[in-house]
């Protein structure tokens, strides 16, 4: 028998437990909330902060006359029928630049083919800058004919189509850019018109032709 008040006397009959009980484990907080509002919330302000940078991203324009002279973008380019307030206008063969890339488009000229005739320009563009620059093919150029339409560009047989890629500092490309024309170009005012498909700019660059 043992002694009452000996190490191991349960008087009570309990079951004696010499470790104190362990706290309830912590419940786990769930993380797919967090995530399911947190991941779209990053993803609208990362949109944000770049529409925001391209709005407010410095493109200086200018404009170089065919003969080298180069004006401020304000004071330059003649006015045509349906110039926007934002548009930056030049006589053909002159030399628009804007965001490092300089524009320079030729005079129409009328070209004939086996299945009509087309209008068309050559385009060259130099990048200016330091860094490397992206171009479109013609699907940033149109062409605002006599009568006040705007015509996009399109393929013509046997001419060299400007393409799209890239141009390193210093380097440039060239192609031709062409318009239907196969139900007559009657005299009068036509202008070249480019106007970046990727920018969130609405503001076009301008090459006024008399025909």
């Amino acid at each position: 028998m043992s002694n009452p008040g000996q190490p191991g006397d349960n008087p009570y009959g309990q079951p004696y437990n010499p470790y104190p009980q362990q706290p309830p484990p912590k419940k786990k907080r769930k993380l797919w909330p967090w995530l399911v509002v947190g991941i779209p919330v990053l993803l609208i302000g990362a949109c944000t902060a770049v529409l925001v940078s391209s709005v407010n991203t410095d493109s200086d324009t200018s404009v170089t006359k065919g003969s080298g002279q180069g004006t401020p973008a304000a004071a330059a380019g003649p006015a045509f029928p349906g110039k926007l307030d934002d548009d930056t206008s030049a006589l053909a063969g002159d030399t628009i630049t804007r965001d490092d890339l300089a524009y320079t488009v030729s005079p129409l000229e009328t070209v004939g083919t086996a299945i009509g005739n087309y209008l068309c320009t050559n385009v060259t563009i130099k990048n200016v800058g330091g860094k490397q620059n992206d171009f479109n093919s013609y699907i940033d150029w149109s062409l605002q004919d006599a009568a006040g339409t705007i015509r996009d560009a399109t393929f013509a047989p046997e001419r060299q189509p400007l393409n799209s890629g890239q141009i390193a500092p210093g380097g440039q490309a060239s192609g031709d850019v062409c318009f239907d024309s196969r139900d007559g170009s009657g005299p009068g005012t036509y202008v070249v018109l480019f106007n970046d498909t990727f920018s969130l700019s609405s503001d076009r660059l301008a090459w006024v032709n008399t025909l």
